[in-house]
């Protein structure tokens, strides 16, 4: 009996806010300093994140800690963290990047995936409308085969001085 009253009580101690203390939102005040927003738009590192969030979701029940980096509106669907970062942008908040603790190459302090550069032009997901595209968005197969040029010569520099 003492066994399942306590499972009712840990079940009912990590509530909803257990989940959002998951994640934190990045620091994009370097990348919102020289820039102007001037459209409104989201993306996710992963899909799975993106079916997680909907930008008619009630978000009253967002934490202080994350409201700076979701616009008004977007809330979750289910319960769930996300696994990698989104991105989101809009006039009144400019960019902003959502990121599950640990889970990113980055360190916490950037929001440099979240900005046009050249990784960012290399890959699918849409990105803040700041930044300058260090490639052309339109060359993407040239660059493609750029960078993977630019990895197997790294490649083989290194097994040539091992």
């Amino acid at each position: 009996m003492f066994g399942k009253l306590f499972w009712i009580i840990a079940a009912y101690i990590t509530n909803v806010h257990s989940f959002y203390e998951k994640m934190q939102c990045a620091n994009c005040s370097k990348i919102n300093r020289d820039c102007d927003v001037t459209t409104t738009g989201w993306s996710c590192e992963f899909e799975i994140d993106a079916l997680k969030l909907d930008p008619h979701v009630n978000s009253s029940k967002l934490p202080p800690f994350l409201q700076t980096c979701l616009p008004a509106g977007m809330g979750f669907v289910k319960e769930r963290p996300i696994l990698g970062y989104c991105c989101f942008w809009s006039p009144e908040m400019g960019c902003q990047k959502l990121k599950r603790k640990g889970a990113d190459i980055e360190n916490n302090v950037r929001c440099h995936m979240c900005s046009r550069a050249i990784w960012s032009s290399l890959m699918e997901n849409k990105t803040c409308p700041c930044g300058n595209w260090f490639v052309d968005e339109d060359n993407k197969a040239t660059n493609h085969r750029i960078s993977n040029l630019i990895v197997l010569s790294t490649l083989i520099c290194t097994l040539l001085l091992l």
